[in-house]
């Protein structure tokens, strides 16, 4: 904002910026395995806001990403989000990818394989392997920037899930939820990974 005071004849311009507030997705995530290897969430800055550019992805994976995970299991790329304006909305939201070819990933009850995506509700549950990661977002005002902040739960996250999501493919293909159960999140078997840039 640019305001202009006249002082003497003079007019004299002062620049004010206008703060506005960042949304912010708080993640809280759990691995079963979290007592006997504390490392796994070691290489995230865990309960601070860490802010990203609107045009920029929050990758988590294993390796060469912002959020890495220390566990054999996860991918290189594992998933991301996406920051984006939904049409005819005033409201910032996210979306979530499936960035890994080999492991399925679980949103609310919904299966998204590799490179299908899904926009997020304010709140919901990412399941991946033996990983949790339990979601909510705060709404913000700036179109420019957000943040994610992490932190980690000592105790199993796994709660029932509301009715599926619908995902989309890059394609813009729908995944048809209706062979989903509500809990599928839940009883889906850890998945094998190998990764797939190590062939």
């Amino acid at each position: 904002m640019v305001r202009k005071f006249e002082m003497a004849g003079a007019v004299v311009t002062n620049d004010v910026d206008t703060e506005q507030t960042l949304t912010c997705l708080h993640l809280k995530m759990y691995h079963p395995l979290l007592q006997h290897d504390p490392r796994i969430f070691s290489a995230i800055h865990l309960g601070r806001k860490e802010e990203l550019r609107a045009e920029d992805p929050a990758i988590f994976g294993r390796d060469v990403c912002k959020f890495k995970l220390l566990n054999t299991k996860v991918s290189r790329l594992q998933f991301e989000f996406n920051f984006f304006k939904p049409l005819h909305s005033s409201k910032m939201a996210f979306e979530i990818k499936n960035l890994s070819k080999r492991a399925k990933l679980y949103v609310d009850g919904l299966e998204l394989s590799y490179l299908n995506k899904v926009d997020l509700p304010p709140k919901f549950m990412i399941r991946f392997g033996d990983f949790q990661i339990l979601a909510e977002t705060e709404e913000g005002e700036s179109e420019e920037k957000y943040n994610i902040c992490c932190e980690v739960s000592r105790y199993s996250l796994v709660q029932d899930v509301s009715a599926p999501m619908v995902g989309i493919s890059e394609t813009g293909v729908l995944n048809s939820p209706t062979s989903l159960h509500s809990t599928i999140c839940c009883n889906s078997p850890p998945p094998v990974e190998v990764d797939e840039n190590d062939f």
